[in-house]
């Protein structure tokens, strides 16, 4: 069973993919709008990637990204982000993020993600 980690407050697309992720019987998916509870769960649970909604933390992505990076140096993190936003992704990247989504994003979209990272079979 793989786990997926994810910070945002758009709940009910993420409650669309983990349907779309149940059908696989592959993925558990753990939503939180507080960074520190997912820095709670990162830290107690064995997972497998982590979506971080960019709008949601504004500057702080950095500092949780170097955080994360503190704690597992190669774990795999997708970065959810508007336009406006798109100034922190060179920064991310060099953080090692494995990419990065612009919104609007549909549940589908993030699936295609969450499917070819974590080679889960359609």
């Amino acid at each position: 069973m793989q786990r997926i980690l994810v910070l945002t407050d758009e709940k009910r697309k993420f409650t669309d993919l983990e349907n779309m992720l149940k059908e696989s019987g592959e993925v558990v998916l753990n939503t939180f709008t507080d960074s520190l509870d997912l820095l709670e769960k990162f830290l107690t649970l064995h997972s497998e990637l982590i979506i971080l909604d960019v709008d949601l933390l504004n500057g702080k992505v950095i500092n949780l990204m170097n955080i994360l990076r503190s704690i597992k140096k190669d774990f795999p993190i997708v970065l959810l982000l508007s336009k406006e936003k798109m100034s922190i992704c060179s920064k991310a990247f060099s953080l090692g993020i494995v990419l990065y989504l612009i919104k609007p994003v549909t549940a589908n979209n993030i699936y295609d993600i969450v499917s070819s990272t974590l080679h889960i079979q359609s």
